[in-house]
């Protein structure tokens, strides 16, 4: 982020730590159990969240080198990116155009993409070159069948597809203004150090839930984090559909004692950036954690987790690597072991059907915000527009 914005985001910390305050939302909201439970709005969310939105990948650096691909299938269709030999990143549909049979798994590098099933083979740009017997094809065309392209884009050292082939994409739109935000971080220079998959019986908003307020620290995170954070204290910033939430680490006293022109906000913060609608992206002061969740089997109550850890430099030591490994301990059981243990005790408890609705107070501004853009871009509304009391 831009010094201008490290002095306003740490004079707003500051000034709530001396009153004893937080960001606020105008009102308690009432959100409805039915949302986390019922299977007909779970189908509406994969319709619209997952199919018409950008879904941010990771970093430039997951497919770094012509030929490196990645390949998921979480959202609404089967996706295949790859980097082509001129360097752009092109999406596609992970599906042959003979049988339908998915072209590559995970990730890795390929020279061509040969499917598993016939060998009809495509190159990096997916056209199609290559049909086995193809005197067994007449009339078929190998340049109208090359695969699927998905709009996709490369910016800032950041990744994103949209899974409709006749969408277009516009992050830009999108991004409503963090884009700016997210650009001064130089994403383009960082490594992934490592990556984990959980699935958890869960509400795949749930995860995301955990991160967007700062009230549950002195009572579940007690034994880890809590110590090194204000509590109930909470930064919020709204960018369309999407939202930056900052907690802050006590050692941002520090800065008082230094010229405005040093202040590192993010080095005394933890900054939690809900990339809608599946992503949280966020900024240690040394790294960066993604947890990208979506939902499982068309279950409300099942969802798959993608946490990766990113780092400004490749972990080439022994020494990098332990501290690393340390941080990515640390923030799969803060994270897993505390927050989504606690989820799915809840999702068991929605499921119940004791209660049709639970509260968020205005102390938890970033989950009321993320709350209202689901249901609004579901009911195909326009962004929220709400003011937060700061």
């Amino acid at each position: 982020m831009k010094q201008a914005t490290h002095i306003s985001l740490t004079q707003r910390a500051l000034a709530h730590i001396d009153a004893g305050t937080t960001d606020l939302s105008p009102e308690v909201i009432r959100n409805a159990v039915a949302s986390y439970t019922d299977n007909n709005w779970l189908q509406r969310e994969q319709d619209t969240l997952f199919r018409s939105y950008p879904l941010f990948m990771g970093l430039s650096c997951r497919i770094p080198d012509p030929g490196d691909y990645l390949s998921e299938d979480f959202a609404a269709v089967p996706i295949l990116m790859i980097r082509g030999d001129d360097g752009q990143v092109r999406a596609f549909v992970n599906m042959c155009r003979h049988r339908g049979a998915p072209l590559a798994k995970n990730c890795g590098n390929k020279a061509n993409f040969t499917c598993p099933y016939h060998a009809w083979r495509y190159n990096k740009q997916g056209k199609l070159q290559v049909i086995p017997d193809q005197d067994s094809f007449p009339g078929i065309d190998k340049g109208a069948h090359s695969l699927i392209p998905l709009p996709c884009a490369e910016q800032d050292g950041m990744l994103w597809v949209i899974p409709n082939p006749d969408a277009t994409i516009n992050l830009a739109e999108h991004l409503c203004g963090m884009d700016e935000d997210l650009a001064n971080y130089d994403l383009a220079r960082y490594s992934h150090y490592e990556g984990r998959v959980l699935e958890r019986r869960a509400n795949w908003k749930m995860p995301i839930d955990t991160f967007l307020e700062a009230y549950h620290f002195a009572t579940l995170h007690r034994d880890s984090v809590a110590s090194i954070f204000h509590q109930n204290l909470c930064l919020f910033d709204d960018f369309g559909l999407n939202l930056r939430e900052a907690v802050v680490r006590k050692s941002i006293k520090h800065l008082r004692e230094q010229d405005q022109s040093e202040w590192d906000f993010v080095r005394h913060t933890a900054i939690s950036y809900q990339l809608f609608p599946n992503t949280v992206f966020v900024m240690q002061g040394d790294h960066l954690e993604t947890w990208r969740i979506f939902p499982l089997r068309n279950q409300p109550d099942q969802c798959i987790i993608y946490f990766d850890c990113y780092v400004p430099e490749p972990a080439v030591t022994a020494k990098a690597r332990k501290y690393w490994d340390a941080n990515v301990a640390l923030a799969i059981r803060t994270v897993d072991t505390e927050d989504i243990a606690m989820q799915i005790d809840i999702e068991r408890s929605y499921l119940s059907g004791v209660v049709d609705h639970v509260l968020i107070g205005r102390n938890e501004p970033a989950l009321a915000h993320f709350q209202m853009s689901v249901e609004r871009a579901v009911r195909g509304e326009n962004p929220v527009e709400r003011e937060t009391t700061k």
